[in-house]
């Protein structure tokens, strides 16, 4: 069989894998298998899972049936590769699955690893459901890791990637030039909340790494090894122009008084902007008022409103409704009482002689806070891994016992895994070291392994470069 066979058939399933990192969590409730009526046993049908959008909770389910040979395989394969026919298709495994974005789970109709491996008459069938809230916006590549035995020999694989794309959120006050990327790397920020030039707009920027901003459009922010993981863009903006308005107006005590008719005071108010008249509350004008109803303080002052106020003050009197009586109405106090949108917005209490009154004014501040995120991850670049790989040299190749690895890191540190498998998937070498960088010159010792072909990758964080070894005995 050709090398190329088994990579064709994991390209072929891939689609099977789109699943996430996390284990499977009880927040996705169980999938349920449905296929369409009448396709046969000894074939390959998946369904397809849509696009996500950035947090707006996503829920949705796939099914599948993988084949028990390898002639469904051949009749699909690209064109130049040759895939045999007439093989059994033991089992196929989903080991593990990484890199969807932050804050979906899923759940299979199976324990993880998930296992497929019925003979007929049962078909190899199953689903995957996916659900969550995705926290970043962008195109993913998901990792998959999968093993297929094939009569009776084990085949893993390098990781396999699947772009699942999650679209931008449609209510954000902010977007990011990128959502993910490895460090290190800056982030441009576009604020969607303009203030037009208007002083009473405000904002206030915590970029989730220690540094923060209160300028309308920050500059880029960088983001480094040391803020790997998911990383909190958070935005307030203070909305602050809207009115001052005058809600209510309480007469709390007064010095008017009918004392020859022995009754209270029938007290009506008069607001001036300036010296124009804007409201009056006595019923000879034919407005709103609680006059002629002999009040008791505290009442309440009942007008048109609420009136809008400004910087500078408007003026409210207090009089009783003397007409009936004398010909003359009294003011109550010392005169009259300024109040402005200066006074802020809360419950006030003014005097003036003997009157004193508690007025309320509102003021609505709106307040917008939204979070995005980035996703900063410990990897390395495609353009640095192939440096790297142009630097990899494994040998002799073939040998009979020791064989040579050599390789370059400059100008960029990471933590790197050096490892040696059998087509098995069994490790014989492994060799971590955290944050190298320089010339990397080992010796591996095979001497104690059967012959064969021998598999070494080189880790380093989401990248593998790979070398086949093969020990002649």
């Amino acid at each position: 069989m050709k090398k190329n066979f088994f990579f064709t058939m994991l390209t072929l399933l891939v689609v099977l894998l789109t699943a996430s990192v996390q284990t499977a969590t009880a927040q996705c409730p169980g999938c349920s298998i449905n296929l369409p009526a009448g396709i046969p046993a000894d074939t390959i049908y998946v369904d397809t899972l849509p696009f996500a959008f950035k947090n707006v909770y996503y829920q949705d389910s796939m099914s599948f049936r993988v084949p028990y040979t390898t002639d469904p395989l051949a009749a699909v394969a690209p064109p130049g590769t040759s895939v045999p026919t007439g093989l059994n298709v033991d089992y196929f495994k989903v080991v593990s699955v990484t890199g969807l974005p932050p804050g979906l789970s899923w759940i299979g109709d199976r324990p993880a690893p998930m296992i497929y491996n019925e003979t007929a008459p049962d078909t190899r069938d199953g689903c995957i459901i996916l659900c969550g809230t995705p926290a970043a916006s962008g195109t993913f590549t998901i990792n998959v890791n999968l093993e297929i035995q094939v009569a009776g020999i084990v085949f893993p694989t390098p990781p396999i990637p699947l772009a699942f794309i999650v679209y931008a959120d449609t209510n954000a006050t902010f977007t990011t030039n990128m959502s993910s990327g490895c460090a290190p790397f800056f982030v441009q920020i576009n604020n969607l909340v303009p203030s037009n030039g208007e002083p009473n707009i405000t904002y206030d920027w915590d970029f989730g790494n220690g540094t923060t901003s209160t300028s309308e459009n920050p500059d880029s922010v960088e983001y480094t090894l040391a803020d790997t993981g998911m990383v909190a863009i958070r935005q307030q903006v203070i909305i602050d122009t809207f009115p001052y308005l005058l809600d209510r107006v309480i007469v709390t005590a007064t010095d008017c008084s009918d004392p020859i008719f022995n009754r209270e005071p029938d007290m009506y108010m008069i607001i001036y902007d300036d010296t124009t008249q804007i409201i009056n509350t006595d019923p000879n004008f034919g407005l709103i008022g609680n006059t002629q109803n002999n009040e008791n303080a505290p009442d309440t002052m009942v007008f048109a409103g609420p009136l809008r106020l400004k910087n500078t003050p408007f003026l409210i009197e207090i009089w009783d409704d003397d007409t009936a009586e004398f010909n003359a109405d009294d003011q109550c106090g010392g005169g009259a009482i300024s109040v402005g949108a200066n006074d802020g917005a809360g419950i006030h209490i003014a005097n003036n002689g003997g009157l004193s009154i508690q007025y309320e004014i509102s003021h609505y501040v709106d307040t917008i806070v939204y979070i995005d995120s980035v996703f900063v991850q410990n990897c390395v670049s495609v353009e640095y891994l192939k440096f790297v790989e142009r630097t990899l040299l494994v040998y002799p190749n073939p040998t009979a016992d020791v064989v040579n690895v050599q390789f370059e890191m400059e100008g960029f540190a990471h933590d790197i895994e050096v490892v040696v498998s059998d087509m098995l998937g069994r490790n014989v070498y492994t060799e971590r070291i955290s944050n190298f960088e320089g010339q990397y010159n080992r010796q591996v010792d095979l001497k104690n392994y059967a012959g064969g072909v021998y598999v070494l990758q080189l880790k380093m964080g989401d990248k593998i470069a790979h070398r086949k070894i093969v020990l002649s005995k």
